[in-house]
């Protein structure tokens, strides 16, 4: 294939998804966007916390909006087709005939929920779904949080997949890991994941204009799939309280162990 692809986006609406369509944009014109509502990223605090845990939590996702207020600064204004739907409104006729409209050859997909029947019928086959975590070892929710409370901080990284009715257990086109830093906090690395992520999405691109295709690999091992319940706010004991948010630190200083994660690379 030698022409640039029509190119479709489907993400979430908050900072971290419009920075990776931002930095895709830049580098290949995008055809169309669906924009679903996400809602606020400061989830309400549990009721019957201990003080601990509650301080914790307003603490975690607070930490978090500032690092991607840190590291997503430049986000440029979509220039396509954008169709903003709500969370509940996804898998609607409304969709279809969006994307229907412009019969896309690629789509990404990063953060939007869950894509089922009718709109999952009518996407291109080379619709790649974005997975902020390692699959097949990480799959499901909070899947940048979960190395790091299993102190292997070196798991945290993204797979792209093709995508199907299942959660991340689509066939597998590429991975990606960020270099780790001496004083990287875990929102630093998870932010770290996403910038490493809307790169490769754009080298993918690249690769599929030059040769047609990518090679795929099946998800062969098992993982865990986590779900929302799987996560306690008393879990955050270990990430602030034992380690003081310095998990990557005692990582490179070789204080904690790991195995070095094996990854798919589309590029070798």
């Amino acid at each position: 294939m030698n022409e640039t692809p029509k190119i479709l986006l489907i993400i979430g609406n908050q900072r971290r998804h419009l920075y990776f369509a931002s930095i895709i944009q830049k580098a290949y014109p995008l055809a169309g966007v669906i924009l679903v509502e996400r809602g606020i990223d400061m989830p309400s605090v549990p009721d019957g916390l201990e003080e601990i845990d509650r301080h914790n939590f307003e603490m975690h996702f607070a930490n978090r909006r500032k690092a991607e207020e840190k590291h997503f600064r430049e986000i440029d204004e979509l220039k396509c087709k954008i169709l903003p739907v709500d969370f509940d409104k996804l898998n609607t006729p409304e969709c279809v005939d969006f994307v229907s409209g412009f019969n896309p050859d690629l789509a990404f997909v990063f953060g939007p929920g869950l894509i089922k029947d009718p709109l999952l019928g009518v996407l291109p086959s080379e619709t790649i779904n974005t997975h902020s975590g390692l699959s097949p070892r990480y799959r499901g929710s909070a899947t940048l949080f979960w190395p790091f409370y299993f102190l292997e901080p070196n798991y945290a990284g993204a797979t792209f997949h093709y995508l199907q009715d299942q959660p991340d257990a689509g066939d597998i086109i590429h991975q990606v890991l960020p270099k780790l830093a001496y004083g990287d906090k875990i929102h630093d690395v998870a932010c770290k994941v996403i910038a490493e992520s809307a790169t490769a999405i754009t080298e993918l691109i690249k690769h599929y204009i030059e040769r047609g295709s990518w090679t795929s690999y099946p998800q062969k091992h098992s993982g865990k799939n986590f779900l929302d319940s799987d996560f306690h706010p008393a879990q955050l004991r270990l990430i602030y309280n034992t380690f003081n948010d310095d998990i990557v630190d005692h990582f490179l200083n070789n204080k904690l162990r790991s195995k070095t994660p094996k990854t798919i690379d589309q590029f070798k």
